[in-house]
């Protein structure tokens, strides 16, 4: 269910139509080789950004550390951007 007080942001879907890994760069990261399609629909995510400067999930995922999180992971690299942040 949508909370009215945050803003929502669509998170489109994509379809992987082949994915081959290539190779495995130094920093451990996989060189890829990828076709895929957006779908027309996908999930929400909303933000609301706090004075605390803290990083959470409303809903935390059980089973998966915060420092292991891709959603709190790509949160601390958007919050540079954040204007006084």
């Amino acid at each position: 269910m949508s909370n009215p007080l945050l803003n929502w942001w669509p998170s489109p879907a994509k379809l992987n139509l082949f994915l081959h890994i290539n190779g495995r760069y130094e920093n451990g990261y996989h060189q890829l080789q990828s076709l895929f399609q957006i779908l027309d629909y996908g999930d929400e995510l909303a933000f609301d950004v706090n004075t605390s400067n803290n990083i959470t999930l409303a809903d935390p995922i059980a089973g998966v550390a915060d420092k292991d999180n891709l959603i709190i992971k790509a949160a601390h690299l958007l919050k540079k951007y954040l204007v006084g942040y």
